[in-house]
């Protein structure tokens, strides 16, 4: 369906197409939640804990953190405030991409629809609504997030369930695959736009700037990412002034 057929289409039409679009997410978030899950329930987690983690924390950064950091086999462990902490880092990112959003949305969105757009922020749902050329409206966004968390919930639940059948050689490997999603969704939108490509190698340049400061002022890893997204976005900005009307979807 074209840009210009969903400005004609209804609410129900434009969510399954956010849902179509979510596809490839839907499938890549199964196979890393399959792969959190496991390694999850190999550190002692009790099975519960992460389907509990997957239907309240929609983020799989913050998942493989707390898992890579709580150790339940281990005589000692980090503690629950120091993986809090860590997540709070991770996750300021999304502030970034909830502005992000909020500028595809058409005007006139109210606060619960910004509220369902809030929920939706990850950085797949993100790079796919802002590469979209029209603004996205709250039943695409919705049809993003259903198709993304059956995929994160369905891929916990298989991982639980089949810890105890795989190998760890096989469930290992599968921990690249969020990585090669992001690559997928966001070298075509590059290769598009002079924009997203811009400031792509924007955000590479600052990122690798900062890991070559000295350690002393280095800053950690999940703030140098928020740093250097603040500063690719502020160089695309002053190199591409917005200027254009947005083409708006229903």
């Amino acid at each position: 369906m074209s840009a210009g057929n969903l400005r004609a289409a209804g609410p129900a039409a434009t969510f399954r197409r956010g849902f179509a679009d979510a596809l490839p997410i839907c499938f890549g978030y199964c196979a890393v939640a399959f792969t959190i899950a496991a390694a999850a329930i190999a550190r002692g987690f009790p099975p519960w804990a992460p389907s509990l983690m997957s239907l309240t924390h929609f983020s799989g950064t913050s998942q493989g953190a707390i898992v890579g950091r709580l150790d339940f086999t281990a005589p000692a462990t980090a503690g629950f405030a120091e993986v809090a902490l860590l997540c709070i880092a991770l996750n300021l990112r999304y502030a970034l991409m909830a502005l992000a959003l909020s500028q595809k949305l058409p005007p006139g969105t109210g606060l619960r629809g910004r509220l369902v757009a809030a929920v939706s922020v990850t950085d797949e749902i993100v790079a796919v609504a802002v590469s979209r050329p029209f603004s996205v409206t709250i039943p695409y966004v919705g049809g993003l997030c259903v198709s993304s968390m059956l995929g994160w919930n369905g891929g916990t639940l298989l991982g639980v369930a089949g810890t105890a059948l795989l190998p760890e050689r096989l469930v290992a490997p599968l921990g690249i695959a969020l990585y090669a999603m992001f690559v997928a969704i966001v070298v075509p939108a590059a290769k598009a736009s002079r924009k997203t490509l811009f400031c792509v190698l924007a955000a590479i340049v600052a990122n690798v700037a900062l890991s070559l400061l000295p350690a002393s002022v280095r800053p950690p890893s999940a703030l140098a990412v928020l740093l250097s997204g603040v500063a690719a976005a502020a160089a695309t900005v002053l190199a591409f002034p917005p200027s254009g009307e947005t083409e708006v979807a229903q």
